[in-house]
């Protein structure tokens, strides 16, 4: 009997890969709407990720450029392993046509929206536990995200985008297996166990920096977990967010290698897992986005990232009075993703009528 989780070719080489990696690429590529559609996706992308529980990759998963993003980002990692492959260059320039205004609209809105949602807050060396705190509550924080009547709203809204979500990875499985529902519970224990871990003791050496680097962009990339929750958990939100503001640029730089050392070891491995075991990688990202839910549970004991080292885990508490608001909220993020799903099912039986 076929095995419907593998390709037929499953030993295929790299090249085999990669080419399978580009096959949606070059849909609309060069074109100015194709350029638009990926900017907007990473607006989109980029103000998830300024959200503390969600990831980049949960709304390029709901956007349906999940396998696209990771296949363009494959195909210039390619490049690197094998730089004297005209045939690879060509591939990597392709996959920058989308990558560039994805990337472009992806870093707008994750500068707009830190703004927005977090805005600033006093560092937390600059005075004493009890000041600090005296001070927030005598002057809130701007941030949306970080203030008690404003944060339940947003985080509601993005647990009701979630949750509506959470089959779109497991729809498009091609078959059902036992041990689908097993890897999808595993995969939602990870995201819960993340979530809800306390911090660890943050370090500013040179191997710290690249490991955590490594670590958050890969996490990023899968669907369900955030890549700021790893930092949190690790313990390197603060060093790593502090050393951007103070501009320590040798600290930014260590980072940043390590982003890119991540991206260099683990895109390529997430398209194989992809590519050759479909269905059981689609189990474990639908078990992912249903874990992150807990992260995006609206009311939490406090609302401040920064402080969690001081307050503990931004974990859930029971519902407050005013729960309509954020009710209201979760279904208005449930409505965005079912008008989404009904614009793409006429996209789809448009382009087969035709």
């Amino acid at each position: 009997m076929p095995d419907l989780d593998s390709p037929p070719n499953a030993a295929a080489d790299d090249v085999a890969d990669e080419r399978a990696a580009l096959a949606a690429c070059d849909a609309a590529g060069g074109t100015p709407a194709g350029a638009g559609r990926a900017f907007a996706c990473g607006l989109a992308m980029g103000t998830a990720d300024a959200i503390p529980g969600v990831s980049g990759g949960t709304i390029a998963l709901i956007l349906g450029i999940y396998d696209r993003f990771i296949g363009s980002l494959a195909a210039v990692v390619a490049v690197a392993r094998r730089p004297g492959d005209a045939a690879r260059w060509r591939a990597a320039r392709r996959a920058l046509v989308f990558l560039v205004p994805l990337g472009g609209g992806l870093g707008a809105a994750y500068l707009v929206a830190t703004r927005l949602l977090v805005g600033k807050l006093p560092s937390p060396d600059a005075v004493t536990h009890a000041a600090l705190w005296r001070e927030l509550h005598a002057n809130p924080p701007p941030g949306w995200l970080v203030r008690a009547d404003t944060a339940p709203i947003v985080f509601a809204f993005f647990f009701g985008l979630v949750l509506a979500s959470v089959n779109e990875p497991w729809k498009a499985k091609r078959g059902h297996r036992a041990v689908d529902w097993f890897l999808a519970l595993v995969g939602a224990a990870v995201a819960v166990g993340l979530s809800l871990s306390p911090p660890a003791a943050g370090s500013l050496s040179p191997v710290a920096l690249v490991g955590s680097g490594a670590i958050a962009i890969s996490v990023m990339l899968l669907p369900g977990v955030s890549g700021s929750l790893a930092l949190l958990v690790l313990g390197m939100y603060q060093p790593v967010t502090g050393a951007f503001h103070s501009q320590e640029w040798g600290v930014v730089a260590w980072f940043l290698a390590g982003i890119a050392l991540g991206i260099a070891t683990f895109v390529p491995l997430l398209r194989r897992v992809l590519a050759r075991a479909h269905d059981r990688t689609m189990s474990v990202l639908s078990g992912l986005m249903l874990g992150s839910l807990a992260a995006l549970w609206p009311w939490k004991a406090h609302y401040l990232p920064k402080f969690i080292p001081w307050q503990g885990p931004m974990s859930p508490t029971a519902p407050t009075a005013g729960w309509w608001a954020p009710l209201l909220s979760a279904l208005a993020g449930a409505a965005v993703i079912v008008a989404m799903s009904r614009v793409a099912r006429a996209r789809a039986s448009a382009s087969v009528a035709s």
